[in-house]
């Protein structure tokens, strides 16, 4: 049942041909200027939303690159996938985040983007 909607970057993919295997509803490109990789790379970000079920976001997940992440949403959830690891947290509840966003904080991720946005 696909029944987490999520926003993955293709940019943050090992290989971003993954996304053919979700239902997206919504794509979106960021502004120029956007890093891109750790040897100080810039451009656009490519955002997919998408509906999914658990099951596909458990496959995405070695697609991940370091320093990237994908986040998924359904109800009073959300789930943070990285390359290694995933975090369940309360969607309304920004005092659940904590440990997600230190890891992310560990992978080089600036805070401005541990922001878990859901529509």
């Amino acid at each position: 049942m696909k029944d987490w909607k999520g926003s993955i970057i293709a940019e943050g993919l090992r290989d971003p041909t993954i996304i053919h295997n979700f239902s997206v509803y919504k794509a979106e490109i960021s502004k120029d200027g956007m890093a891109i990789d750790y040897q100080g790379n810039f451009g656009r970000w490519h955002i997919y939303k998408v509906r999914c079920s658990k099951d596909e976001i458990d496959a995405l997940q070695p697609f991940i690159l370091k320093g990237w992440y994908a986040h998924f949403w359904k109800r009073n959830k959300i789930m943070v996938i990285y390359g290694d690891k995933q975090f369940e947290l309360k969607r309304y509840d920004e005092r659940t985040w904590r440990c997600a966003k230190e890891y992310g904080r560990e992978e080089g991720i600036p805070e401005n983007e541990l922001d878990f946005p859901t529509e």
